[in-house]
């Protein structure tokens, strides 16, 4: 049959789209709405300016490249550019910040249920550190 000549124009039961979004929420936050409330204040506190909603989003689309969610990638896997190239991609994320939000994500994939989340300066450190290890000239 080859491609789907509408891939926009599809339905889902009521049902069906809970059951995705919550299977997308077991990925995202695995311990649950503490950890969605850690990332958020987080988030709140690296992006002031930001809306809330904007800076999860961002933060996912990072996390959903830095985890190869999709497996679209093989063997020469890069997490670290991949989520670099995936949060330049997005339109909302201003080159400033993708080293904050790589930085986050870093951190996140360390998280164990203790929730033992490293605070924003330690967060604004990393992220200089990475600004520092890749070249400052990509994130202008």
């Amino acid at each position: 049959m080859g491609r789907d000549p509408f891939p926009w124009f599809r339905f889902k039961s009521r049902r069906q789209e809970q059951k995705e979004q919550a299977e997308y929420a077991a990925w995202a936050f695995p311990y649950g709405s503490n950890q969605q409330q850690a990332v958020r204040l987080l988030l709140g506190q690296l992006f002031p300016k930001e809306s809330a909603s904007v800076a999860m989003v961002n933060y996912l689309t990072g996390r959903e490249a830095f985890s190869n969610r999709y497996d679209d990638y093989d063997d020469d896997y890069n997490p670290l550019y991949v989520t670099l190239q995936a949060l330049r991609l997005c339109s909302t994320v201003p080159r400033r910040d993708i080293p904050l939000y790589m930085a986050l994500i870093a951190a996140d994939s360390r998280v164990d249920e203790a929730l033992e989340y490293p605070d924003a300066e330690e967060l604004r450190a990393a992220a200089q550190d990475l600004i520092d290890m890749i070249g400052p000239r990509n994130f202008k």
